[in-house]
Order: C-alpha cells, then sequence, then structure tokens
C-alpha cells in the first residue's frame, strides 16, 4: 500500500488485582500519556465483553494505537512521551499484557 500502510498495536491487559483502580488510572492517568504520542493517529481503549459467541472474554481491557507506519510507532515509544507512557505502565498493570503489531491493508 507504499505511502498509505498504517500500522495498529492492539495490546490486551488480563484481569488486574484491582479492575476498578486498573480502569480509573488507565483513563485518569494513562490515556493523556498516550494521547502526547508524537504520529499518534488512532487511539481506542475499553473494557472487554462477552465473546460474540457467550463466553467471557480472556482480556480485561483493550487497545488499539495507529501510526502511519512502524517506523512512525517505534519514534513515538522512543520519544520522551513514549519513555513517560511506557514508564507508567507498572503503575496499572498486575495481569497479564499481550500485544500485537499489525499492518492495516484494508480500511471502510
Amino acid at each position: 500500500m507504499g505511502n498509505e500502510d498504517v500500522i495498529k498495536i492492539t495490546i490486551t491487559f488480563g484481569p488486574p488485582a484491582d479492575r476498578d483502580a486498573f480502569a480509573r488510572h488507565y483513563v485518569d492517568v494513562h490515556a493523556p500519556l498516550v494521547l502526547a504520542l508524537p504520529g499518534l493517529r488512532g487511539y481506542e481503549y475499553g473494557p472487554a465483553l462477552t465473546n460474540f459467541d457467550g463466553t467471557p472474554p480472556d482480556a480485561f481491557w483493550v487497545v488499539a494505537l495507529t501510526f502511519d507506519s512502524e517506523g512512525a510507532m517505534r519514534e513515538a515509544f522512543a520519544s520522551p512521551a513514549g519513555q513517560k507512557t511506557v514508564d507508567d505502565m507498572p503503575n496499572f498493570i498486575t495481569g497479564p499484557m499481550t500485544s500485537v503489531v499489525s499492518e492495516i491493508l484494508s480500511r471502510p
């Protein structure tokens, strides 16, 4: 897709020790740090819901960030704002976390 490449990082957080404290810290402290990332093109977050088939979700919280390129994503996290974002993570993550970086090939 050349210059139209979009990169997404999707992060899932497993159940934390204190769900309310996690959500409160994420919304009040961490989200503003993420929003300060240079080159951030899109940002979504929220609690995981029951799966389509009715089973409970594997995750507690899901986050998606989009950038113009993989390089832009890496530069964002290497920046001072990115370091602040990474440094805050131990302040609220008490359960498992996974992330996947993907190229978005189709958009509406």
